[in-house]
This record gives structure tokens, C-alpha cells and sequence, in this order.
């Protein structure tokens, strides 16, 4: 036993002699006591050493005082040896073992992301990573568990730790969501506050309004405090002075580089397969790189491993169903989703499309447990737009995405990611669609194929290590005629590699002081091929421009916590962005999105970020202030009536110029109850400077949204029915209005002066929604769940303007006309699962 040494022969008969004892968990001075009057021996040791000690129950008849002694002094760090005729009790070198594994729903053996394992004894905790893997180096000893996550039950668990220990943990859904007022998150989480990810699972996705009662991940996270957006129905996501195209957006790791459908009225997330959405808008690990912004990751649902069942929605937009259930009980399972647009059906007109253009996406995945430490992965996502306008031109668009991961536990504390993916970002655009003689087709494309290896090295539970790498093959085409011999209008292709290496480390420095760090080195190698290159004959050549990029990407958070409660931070990000969009469009949606990568011309965007925070979180509320400022480099503009379709010289009209961005944001939520929501404000500034346009003169960024209130609420009348809202009001965003014409070839062209000058309307929109559950048994065990929901989308029918509408024509009266927003919608919908 440890801590066990007898040093006198003659001696080992008073360690061997009989006892019984029974005895509940008890003072170790008071058990000792007790052993010496049964045993009739005497015990030494230092009673402020032990006195704090308490011991397990014990329970045993006529057995050896050695093995008694061992299970008494067990876990206390404490041994005994045999000195003279005396029994001394002393302090032993402190055992240490791992206990690790994964935390998952107890119903369908999902793992859980960001699921919280707890010492309450120590003090000491873990989050599952993005796996729902956890690993904790914790002293021998008896200790007890508790295990928490959103919307699911806390579970105890006692564990007797004397080896290393591998636990599958599983968590009971609740089944009666007014529960979470007795359980206080602070009780089970030990520095919820450190978290530098928001995270969102399927019921707080689910617990919102939004339009059509469609279930929405970006309009979920457009309702995010320094998160916003310039118009309804738009997916695009401006985070902290960043434009839309500096968010990494991942769907099981795989890059999608547009998340909308219709323009963006609804995304590409399917919210039947949604498991976690996590997004770094402040600190941003070093294990991610190439925007400049935020990261948004999506995992999809692994799918039941113990029981099939089926889920499905309709509403006035789509209709979905989606399947889940095991390959081979508690080791294989499988998920597949489909779903379609039903504007067709419903003959639903909007501004920018007509009744019969659709959408559909396909989701579908399968893992296999090949043993205790090696899982393996594999998912498909397929998306596609088909949009038709009123004057018959079509833009269809789509993602495809395929992912085969492995999870590979090295050891207790060693655990691998490693991801092979597959990105294809497909936009047509019709051209010269009122001539069908002379029809021709746009085409812009991204495709990746990507491999990474992620590690993660839990040392103790105060210091975890996190390292890898990862290269990304890009193939660019920013814009071509489709299926025509003809290319001297196409730009030219580009094919790029983006690797990099990234070492990062989250560490505890003391009771009150937290350290996150890490360094991404960046690597990018861009060949453009160009094609409408000639030589002194005039013949036509192929010629490739190759540029070489590396940079260091330091990342960092310090954190001070005075009390478990509180927490003021600091941050700083270097990021570079190797790729960017190109639009000259003040749309908040477009349906031409060519990307184009740094090149010998172009350099790579940087920003240096730089925020201060404070975060308090009493019981049920959260509170929280937050200062940033960021500086942003080689941000391209592009000139004045500069065109991008048929222009193979389009580089040439883009110009870099510096972006500061700094704003201010205060939050107030409160998270359990009847009664739950979030009160958020900020005030925000972006400005940029071209020399070489706007005469020289910093010019405000045309997502520049100085002032923004966001409320959201829900109430639980009780647990079947409860209600939602949400309320914003914005400043209107800026635009460049023409201060006169001059006509060329029978158009108005217009003229402009000084750059985004003018601004619309103040935003303001109010949504209400009541959700009503059914439980229903149909034959067998089996229960039917579902939800009935209504709303209603811009309560008081608000005319937010989309657009200005610039009259081109010049037989006609030079005006501009204001395109509205979707007015007041109301709404029904219904989901189910069974």
C-alpha cells in the first residue's frame, strides 16, 4: 500500500494483528483514536496536520491493522511506518493519477461540447473540448464529480481514484426546463467566466424568435451583442469594426465561404443537425487562423447510437426532415438530413426574387468507434440556391463540404484531431438573359482541400497545451464566362497553399491570476495564372506570378479573477487574412461574391486587436463591459464604378488602404427563471483611409453602425408554453449618394464626391413569437414531441429601407427610388421528433 513501511521485523505482528471497525465518514483524529483503543498500539503525529482530515466510511471484521490504516489514511496524502513501538502518521509524497474520458447524452450518446467535469472539494474543473473529451490530473483519493451542461440535469458521480481512470459520463435531458432556478451554475462550473467562447446547443437555438419560425444559427447570432448587420434578410455578420468576409465560418471543419440562402434570409445551417455553435469574437486561439475577425464553428449531430428516431419542420419557408439512429448499438451511428424551400408553394414574394426560386441542403454523417481511443468521423453538407428575378436572369449558387476526421486518445492526457476536408463554393450568374441568342453565364468559384492535426496535452488541470498543424490547397477562380472558348474576359485563376503551425497554452498562474497565449505562424504561396498575357507577335501566353507570405500571429489573455465571480481581462490578436471578397456593392446581401487571394500585387490583411473587459456573474445574471480597439492594414477598396464581371484587369482596380475600428459594449443577462433575456448596447466606430480615393480623406466604412440596443426576453408561463421577443434599434447605415449625372452610351452615370456621407434611416424592428409543446405516447414506448409555434416578424411594420434604386436610364427622370424591407410578417410553424 502506499505510504506503507515497516522497518522493524520484529514489529510486523502489531501491523498485522486483526481489527474490526464500522464507522461513517468521520474525523481522521476522531478514527484514529478509535483504531488505537481496538488495536491497543499507539499512533504519533501532529494533530494541526491532521486535523482539517476527514476519512471515507469504513467498514471492516478482523482484518489486518496495515490494510485498515491504508483505507483510512487514503486520499489524505498521509502514510505510516512503524518507528520504535509507536505508529507515525506523516505526510507522503502526493500520488497523482488522470482521470479522462467523454461526457454525452444520455439518450443518444451525443457527445456534449463544452460540458463542465467538477471538483467541488479541490476547487478544480474542466470543459469537454469540441470532442466532449476531457482529461483531469487530480491527487489519489475518493473524490466526488459533478458534471453540468445546458439544459441537461447535473450529475454526481463518486469515484475511488488509486490508477488512472477512463469514464464515459452521460447526462439526463430536463424534462422541465423551470428546474434550472434550484440549480445555481456557479455551484457546478468553477470559473464559468474564463470561457473566451460563446457556445449555443440546440434548446438555446431553439428558445428565439425569428422569421417564419425558422429556426436560424446566424440570425441567432446576429441577436449577439458586437455582432451585427445592415439589412433584413441579410446573413451577413460584422464583428467588431471587421467586415463580413474576416469570419472564419467552419461546418465541421470544413470552410463555407457563403452561409446564406435567398440572399441570406435564411442560412445554410440545417438547425435539425446543429450539436454546437462556438464563436471566438474577442481572444482568438492560435489553433485558428485566416480572418481577421471572428471564428464560427458549427459541428453537426453525430446521430443516435442507441435508438432511431425521426425529426422534421414546416413553416411558410421550408419544410425538413431529418433521420438518426445506430449503425451498431452504442458504437456506430449514422444522421441524415434533407431540406427544401417552399416560396414555390406558398407563391411568398420578395423584393429580390420571385415565387419560384428555391433552395435545398443535404446533411448527412456516420462515425464508427473502432476502440476506447480511436473514433473516426465522416460528413457531407451539399447546398444549392436557384434564384430566378422578375426579368428571367437566374443566380444559382451552392456549398459542398465533406469532412473525414479521426480522434485518436494518445493516453490519459495526449489527445489528436486530425481532419481531412473538402470546400466547393459555386456561384452562375446569368449575363445577357433578355437575349437568349446571346445568353452566357458568370462563374465564380473556391475550392479547398484541406488537412490539419490538432493535439492537445492536458499536463494538470490548470495548464493545458495545444499544438498542430494545418495546410489548405486553394484553387481561385474569380470570375469567368461559363462554357465559352472565348477567356479574354476571364480573371485570372490563382492556386494558393495556406499552412501553418500554432503552439498555444491556457494556463493558471495563481488562485486570482489566468494566462492564454499562443503563436500561429502563417505561411502562403500564391500562383496566379494568367492567360491574357501576348508577346512581341502576338501570340497569346501563359504566364504564372508566384509571391511567398510568412508571419508570425501572436496571441494573448490575462486575466485577473479577485473572486470566483469576477473577471477583468485583456486581449491581444495579430491576425492575417490571405483571402478577401471583392464587392462593390453597399448591399448587405449580393449574388456575386468573386474571392481573390494576396499575390504579387495584393498584399495580406493584418489587424492588431486590442480589447479590456470586466464580467460579473452573480447568481442568474451575467454582466459585462468591453473596450476594443483595432487597427487594420492593406484593406482593399475598389474604385468608383470600377466592374468586376468580364474584367480580367479587376486587381488593378483595387486600392489598400489602413481601417481603425473601437467601440464600447455593456450587457446585462439574466439567465434562469420564469423570466430570462439579455439587455445589450454598444456604441462602435469604423473608419478607413485610401489614399487614392475619397481625395485622400478618412471615410467611414459603409457597416459603420455607431449606436445599437438589442433586447431579447423569453417567459415560461409553464413548462409547456412560453413566449419570445426580440427589439433593435440601430443607427442607420451609412451610403454614397450621387451628386449629379453625366450619360454615356444612353446611361445616367453618376457622380460621386466624398464616400458614404449620407445614411438611411434609423433601424428599429420588433419580433414576437409563443411556442406550445405536445407530448403525445404513440404505440410502444414511444413519444411523440412537438412544438407549435406562431409570431409575428416586424411587429409594428416597419419600413426599413434595403436599398436605394439608382434610375440608369437616360430617357427617364434621373431619381432614386427606396426599396423596403419585408413589412410585418406573420407567421406559423411546427416541428417535431419522434
Amino acid at each position: 500500500m502506499a505510504g506503507t513501511t515497516v522497518v522493524c521485523a520484529q514489529n510486523k505482528d502489531k501491523l498485522n494483528q486483526p481489527v474490526s471497525i464500522n464507522r461513517p465518514a468521520d474525523s481522521l483524529i476522531k478514527v484514529l483514536h478509535l483504531l488505537e483503543d481496538k488495536a491497543k498500539c499507539s499512533f504519533a503525529f501532529d494533530p494541526d496536520l491532521l486535523r482539517s482530515k476527514r476519512t471515507s466510511p469504513v467498514n471492516f471484521v478482523q482484518k489486518p491493522l496495515s490494510v485498515v490504516l491504508s483505507q483510512v489514511l487514503f486520499g489524505t496524502n498521509l502514510g505510516f511506518k512503524l518507528v520504535g513501538n509507536d505508529i507515525v502518521i506523516s505526510p507522503i509524497k502526493e500520488i497523482k493519477w488522470t482521470i479522462s474520458g467523454h461526457v454525452r447524452d444520455q439518450a443518444s450518446g451525443e457527445a456534449l461540447i463544452g460540458a463542465t467535469v467538477y471538483l467541488p472539494e479541490l476547487g478544480l474543473g474542466i470543459n469537454t473540448n469540441q470532442y466532449g473529451f476531457f482529461s483531469l490530473f487530480i491527487p489519489e483519493g475518493i473524490h466526488q464529480l459533478l458534471v453540468s451542461n445546458t439544459g441537461f440535469q447535473t450529475g454526481e458521480e463518486q469515484i475511488r481514484l488509486d490508477q488512472d481512470l477512463q469514464l464515459n459520463l452521460e447526462l439526463n435531458l430536463k424534462t422541465n426546463r423551470l428546474e434550472e432556478v434550484e440549480i445555481k451554475s456557479n455551484n457546478i462550473t468553477p470559473n464559468p467566466i474564463l470561457l473566451n467562447a460563446q457556445s449555443f446547443g440546440p434548446s438555446q437555438l431553439n428558445n428565439a424568435v425569428y422569421y417564419a419560425g425558422e429556426t436560424d444559427v446566424v440570425k441567432k447570432l446576429q441577436m449577439q451583442n458586437g455582432i451585427k448587420t445592415l439589412s433584413e434578410g441579410s446573413s451577413g455578420m460584422f464583428v467588431r469594426g471587421g467586415n463580413f468576409d474576416q469570419n472564419l465560418i467552419l461546418l465541421d471543419e470544413a470552410i463555407v465561404y457563403n452561409p446564406s440562402h435567398l440572399y441570406g434570409l435564411v442560412s445554410v445551417f440545417n438547425p435539425d443537425v446543429v450539436n454546437n455553435i462556438q464563436v471566438y469574437k474577442d481572444y482568438i486561439p492560435a489553433n485558428f487562423g485566416g480572418r481577421l475577425s471572428a471564428v464560427v464553428i458549427n459541428r453537426m449531430t453525430e446521430g443516435n447510437n442507441k435508438e432511431f428516431h425521426l425529426t422534421g419542420g414546416l413553416n411558410f419557408l421550408a419544410a425538413r426532415i431529418a433521420a438518426e439512429g445506430p449503425i451498431v448499438k452504442d458504437k456506430s451511428s449514422f444522421m441524415f438530413a434533407f431540406r427544401r424551400s417552399l416560396l414555390d408553394v406558398f407563391r411568398s414574394k420578395f423584393k429580390l426574387f420571385n415565387p419560384f426560386s428555391v433552395y435545398y441542403d443535404i446533411n448527412a454523417k456516420a462515425n464508427y468507434k473502432l476502440n476506447e481511443n480511436n473514433t473516426i468521423f465522416y460528413s457531407v453538407y451539399a447546398g444549392q440556391d436557384k434564384l430566378l428575378s422578375e426579368n428571367t436572369y437566374t443566380n444559382n449558387w451552392g456549398n459542398l463540404t465533406s469532412t473525414f476526421r479521426w480522434n485518436h486518445i494518445f493516453n490519459a492526457t495526449i489527445f489528436q484531431n486530425i481532419a481531412l476536408t473538402y470546400s466547393n463554393y459555386n456561384n452562375v450568374l446569368d449575363l445577357n438573359a433578355d437575349t437568349l441568342s446571346q445568353k452566357t453565364q458568370w462563374q465564380t468559384q473556391v475550392r479547398d482541400v484541406s488537412l490539419k492535426a490538432d493535439y492537445t496535452y492536458y499536463l494538470r488541470p490548470q495548464n493545458q497545451i495545444k499544438f498542430g498543424a494545418a495546410g489548405i490547397y486553394h484553387l481561385f477562380n474569380p470570375g469567368a464566362v461559363k462554357q465559352s472558348p472565348n477567356d479574354e474576359f476571364n480573371t485570372p485563376v490563382d492556386q494558393s497553399l495556406e499552412a501553418a503551425l500554432y503552439y498555444a497554452q491556457s494556463l493558471s498562474l495563481s488562485p486570482h491570476f489566468e494566462l492564454d497565449y499562443g503563436l500561429r505562424l502563417s505561411f502562403f504561396k500564391n500562383n496566379e495564372v494568367r492567360n491574357n498575357v501576348f508577346d512581341l507577335q502576338g501570340n497569346r501566353i501563359k504566364t504564372h506570378e508566384v509571391k511567398v507570405f510568412l508571419n508570425p500571429e501572436p496571441r494573448i489573455n490575462f486575466s485577473y479573477v479577485p473572486t470566483a465571480d469576477q473577471r477583468y481581462f485583456f486581449t491581444y490578436n495579430r491576425n492575417y487574412q490571405y483571402l478577401q471578397l471583392i464587392q462593390n456593392s453597399t448591399l448587405a446581401f449580393s449574388s456575386l461574391e468573386p474571392w481573390i487571394p494576396a499575390s504579387k500585387t495584393i498584399k495580406p490583411q493584418h489587424s492588431d486587436y486590442f480589447s479590456l473587459g470586466y464580467k460579473y456573474v452573480p447568481n442568474q445574471y451575467i454582466w459585462s463591459v468591453n473596450a476594443y480597439y483595432k487597427y487594420m492594414d492593406h484593406q482593399l477598396e475598389l474604385i468608383d464604378h470600377a466592374q468586376i464581371i468580364k474584367n480580367p484587369e479587376v486587381r488593378k482596380q483595387l486600392k489598400a488602404g489602413r481601417a481603425r475600428a473601437y467601440g464600447l459594449e455593456f450587457e446585462l443577462t439574466k439567465t434562469e427563471g420564469r423570466f430570462s433575456g439579455t439587455l445589450a448596447y454598444s456604441y462602435s466606430r469604423v473608419f478607413r483611409k485610401v489614399e487614392e480615393l475619397n481625395f485622400g480623406k478618412e471615410f467611414v466604412a459603409s457597416y459603420d453602425i455607431p449606436h445599437e440596443l438589442k433586447v431579447t426576453a423569453k417567459y415560461e408561463l409553464n413548462k409547456r408554453l412560453s413566449f419570445q421577443g426580440f427589439f433593435i434599434y440601430s443607427t442607420g447605415r451609412p451610403l454614397t449618394l450621387p451628386v449629379g449625372f453625366y450619360q454615356h452610351d444612353g446611361l445616367n452615370v453618376p457622380i460621386f464626391e466624398e464616400r458614404n456621407t449620407a445614411r438611411f434611416p434609423v433601424f428599429n424592428r420588433m419580433d414576437l413569437s409563443a411556442q406550445y409543446q405536445f407530448r403525445t405516447r404513440i404505440p410502444g414506448q414511444r413519444f411523440l414531441s412537438s412544438t407549435l409555434s406562431v409570431g409575428v416578424y416586424n411587429l409594428y411594420n416597419r419600413k426599413n429601407p434595403l436599398y436605394y434604386h439608382l434610375n440608369s436610364s437616360s430617357f427617364e427622370a434621373r431619381r432614386s427610388s427606396v426599396e423596403y424591407s419585408l413589412g410585418c410578417y406573420p407567421w406559423i410553424a411546427y416541428s417535431f421528433k419522434i
